[in-house]
């Protein structure tokens, strides 16, 4: 793992969990002197299968892409502050794939770091979904830093009566990439 730290890549959805860790990333970037990479991960209703079999229409897929563009948009506005965006470089993206994978093809070098929030969906979702947090945990080549919501924090601590944290975690991964 490398002390150096060039991007920080941060999974952006709209949520409360989401924002918060949008604030951390920023707040990393800036003391690291790197570049803030929000990245917003969507797909087709119904999945990828379900559009290969029935391909929607062009138009219907640019508006599902506008839709997650308005999204990232929001959050970032939501998030960050005016001073904040003028001191940062911020390259926004994209990405058509399940936010797992795709947080960890965007932060696939050793000098990123990848900012998530924990996540705030039940048991029945992450059975059928699975969880971004987990896949980026595992799969990720990079320091993997994982931020509870305020909303989360104060069920935390009701829960277990410590209060709750960012944690930065060394990816599963290998400790270089592989050449």
């Amino acid at each position: 793992m490398s002390e150096i730290v060039q991007r920080v890549v941060v999974g952006v959805n709209g949520s409360a969990g989401s924002v918060a860790a949008l604030r951390q990333a920023a707040q990393e970037a800036a003391r690291h002197d790197a570049v803030l990479c929000p990245v917003i991960a969507w797909t087709p209703p119904g999945g990828e299968a379900a559009d290969a079999v029935n391909p929607a229409p062009s138009d219907v897929r640019a508006h599902w892409e506008r839709a997650a563009r308005n999204r990232l948009t929001k959050t970032c506005d939501d998030a960050l502050d005016a001073d904040t965006r003028r001191r940062l470089k911020i390259y926004p993206r994209i990405v058509r794939a399940q936010a797992g994978p795709a947080l960890v093809a965007c932060s696939r070098h050793e000098n990123d770091m990848l900012v998530m929030g924990a996540g705030s969906h039940g048991p029945v979702h992450r059975f059928f979904h699975g969880s971004a947090s987990r896949h980026c945990l595992k799969h990720a080549h990079c320091p993997v830093l994982v931020v509870h919501s305020e909303e989360t924090d104060g069920k935390a601590v009701a829960d277990s009566g410590t209060e709750s944290r960012p944690r930065l975690v060394p990816a599963a991964g290998p400790a270089h990439p592989q050449r």
